[in-house]
């Protein structure tokens, strides 16, 4: 299924707010070292307007990912599945990275002082809202 390839190394819009001891000890989150992320809340919606929350596990997104801001790609060594993007940008303390892959396009925001992500997907028919959390390894 596309949509779970894409999911499945794509997680990143706006926020699950974890501990500020987690984010704090993880350093900071500019992009300048491989990031790896969790995501924790995922929430599905199609074009006739029905949204629900689903587990990152219905959607078939790993465990966690890589963000690897030098390669450009969004990768799961879990899953063997990657999704490269062409746009980072630095706006107001956020790294915000910018894709498409599969008829589907992405944004995924990262707080560069707290680790905290987010990500939108879109297709014709529906997309995705996904929060977590990234850490530098």
């Amino acid at each position: 299924m596309e949509m779970s390839r894409l999911l499945g190394v794509i997680v990143g819009a706006f926020a699950l707010w974890t501990g500020p001891d987690i984010a704090a000890a993880a350093g900071k989150y500019d992009g300048s070292a491989t990031l790896v992320c969790v995501p924790t809340v995922v929430t599905e919606c199609r074009v006739e307007g029905e949204c629900r929350r689903v587990t990152a596990e219905s959607v078939n997104l790993p465990q966690f990912f890589k963000v690897d801001v030098k390669a450009q790609k969004v990768h799961s060594e879990e899953t063997g599945r990657a999704s490269p993007f062409k746009s980072v940008e630095h706006v107001d303390g956020n790294l915000i990275l910018q894709g498409a892959q599969s008829g589907r396009g992405w944004t995924m925001m990262i707080s560069e002082e707290t680790g905290k992500m987010s990500a939108a997907i879109s297709s014709g028919a529906e997309g995705w809202i996904v929060f977590g959390t990234c850490m530098t390894p």
